[in-house]
């Protein structure tokens, strides 16, 4: 740890601190930094700083120089130049001894040091001249809570509530300090208040899940826990928003990334955004998009960690829990996943693809009933999307409620304007039917003939032979299910060939096909990410 007294020997006048040592002269300027090895981009706007700095020291003076040093400090600061960005708040606040923004920077790098007693010293100043500054009172509560003095936290974190009784951070902490003294039925309360108003802060469910493990509630407690995430909530903080958004050299490499990205150059669009999180490690965005580039690049394993990382840097990024969703079921892990899409629908409850997805997941795991509830509000809400429809009769299908699954998919026709493979689905249905109704047969056979002059696919082919078969046409069949057979060999889609060739045996034996939708589809319609206008593919960029 760096000594402060290292970083800076400096005796800071009126109610600044009070350091022993000697003192520069309230008009110096620190030495520049060096500036080796970085981008740039980044070291031409570090040397503009510097040289602002030395041009407002010529020419100002008084809270007009106190700017120009806190400004510079923000840079600073923002790179991570944590003893320059020292220097020059001090210097600031030499020429500006009331301002609270530069004591408040001050103390948050202070805090980050180890610096413990000089940071609260910091926030109690601010906290003199403005009691109900709710940035401070968070940081003031939390490095009591974290140095061990509970109730002193406790102070702040009600003055904090008092202000705002819907600030999820005070009800967070209040909640945290009840579960330490074993409070629990209060520490539930809290914590479940706190998660209502902040549903991204998946930081809060393990400690709600001992809450509730505590006061008796088991199940609950381990659903929370299995939600657990590295996302707290935060109050708005426009100071520290500065700082976080100064990094020039960031963005530079964010927007050309984000070109070659849009443009399909992923290899170089990963190159752009490794600069980018080098550059502004604490760029959720940067991480969010370098996590993008990464899955593009068949290189998912390494792309989890810069999702988690965003999601750490900003609770409320869906994307991210999104996109790790997607790459938690193409693995196969489908209870992970589902969790994923769970945190991104409880920021976003309106996130069509990630409830798409988690419909998916659940009907994977054959729990059709919920799924199919899923599937119903994503149709509701997009109702001309086909894939949600076929979804969701599909799980009506293997609950073996064909007649919901019917007039499902005879809604979903009317909602969609005859969506094609919703014309396949119902032609299906009828043909796999118990009860056979020739002349409506015929009808859709023809309606099949007229999809297939527009587009010829697989599912459509295999539909046809299907409804064939049913009219006891079965050398007709056989001929359309040889050629939907080949066409799977064609487009190396061996997983299908033998259901294909199972209901060719079928017919060969004068029988009609008895499944209208088997778990592998002629075509995939739940796979994670797909769904146009709902599922989609992880990967996406974020300027």
């Amino acid at each position: 740890m760096i000594s402060l007294h290292r970083v800076l020997p400096c005796l800071l006048v009126g109610a600044v601190l009070l350091l022993p040592g000697g003192c520069n002269p309230p008009e110096s300027i620190p030495p520049p930094p060096p500036l080796v090895g970085l981008e740039a981009d980044v070291e031409e706007h570090l040397k503009r700083t510097y040289t602002r700095l030395q041009l407002a020291q010529k020419e100002q003076n008084g809270r007009q120089l106190a700017v120009a040093f806190g400004d510079a400090a923000i840079s600073y600061h923002a790179y991570d130049m944590v003893g320059m960005a020292q220097a020059c708040y001090r210097q600031a606040l030499v020429h500006d001894p009331d301002s609270l923004q530069w004591r408040y920077l001050l103390a948050r790098i202070l805090q980050k040091e180890g610096e413990t007693e000089l940071a609260l010293q910091l926030y109690n100043e601010i906290l003199n001249q403005n009691a109900n500054h709710p940035p401070t009172l968070v940081a003031a509560a939390e490095l009591k809570f974290q140095s061990g003095d509970a109730e002193g936290a406790r102070v702040w974190f009600q003055q904090l509530l008092r202000l705002d009784p819907r600030s999820a951070p005070a009800l967070s902490g209040l909640g945290r300090i009840s579960l330490q003294q074993g409070s629990a039925l209060e520490a539930v309360d809290f914590l479940g208040e706190a998660l209502r108003y902040s549903p991204a802060a998946s930081g809060l469910r393990y400690p709600y899940g001992l809450a509730l493990r505590d006061a008796g509630r088991e199940e609950e407690a381990q659903q929370q826990m299995q939600m657990r995430g590295p996302s707290f909530p935060r109050v708005r903080n426009p100071w520290l928003d500065e700082v976080r958004n100064r990094p020039i050299g960031a963005r530079i490499p964010l927007n050309r990334g984000t070109t070659f990205f849009g443009a399909g150059q992923y290899l170089k669009a990963l190159e752009q955004f490794q600069q980018a999180v080098e550059v502004a490690p604490d760029s959720a965005t940067a991480q969010l998009n370098l996590g993008s580039a990464l899955v593009k690049l068949q290189r998912s394993d390494e792309a989890i960690g810069c999702y988690e990382e965003a999601i750490r840097l900003d609770p409320a990024a869906t994307t991210a829990w999104f996109d790790l969703g997607v790459i938690h079921a193409e693995t196969g892990d489908e209870i992970e996943a589902i969790r994923c899409y769970d945190q991104a629908l409880a920021i976003d409850g309106g996130h069509h693809s990630a409830r798409f997805n988690r419909a998916n997941a659940l009907r994977r795991q054959q729990q059709y009933e919920e799924a199919a509830r899923e599937m119903k509000r994503v149709r509701q809400q997009v109702p001309g999307n086909e894939v949600a429809w076929i979804a969701e009769v599909v799980c009506y299908l293997r609950l073996e409620q064909v007649d919901l699954a019917r007039s499902t998919s005879l809604e979903g026709r009317m909602a969609t304007g005859n969506a094609t493979r919703l014309v396949s689905l119902v032609a299906r249905i009828e043909a796999t039917s118990s009860e056979k109704d020739s002349a409506q047969l015929e009808q859709i056979l023809a309606e099949l003939a007229i999809h297939r002059s527009k587009q010829t696919t697989l599912e459509l082919v295999e539909s046809t032979a299907m409804v064939l078969a049913a009219l006891t046409r079965y050398g007709e069949a056989q001929q359309w299910q040889e050629s939907a057979i080949e066409a799977a060999r064609a487009a190396k889609r061996f997983d299908i060939v033998d259901r294909l060739q199972g209901n060719q045996e079928r017919y060969s034996r004068g029988e009609p096909a008895v499944d209208p939708w088997p778990e592998e589809s002629s075509e995939e319609s739940s796979s994670p990410g797909t769904g146009e206008g709902v599922g989609s593919e992880s990967g996406s960029t974020s300027q």
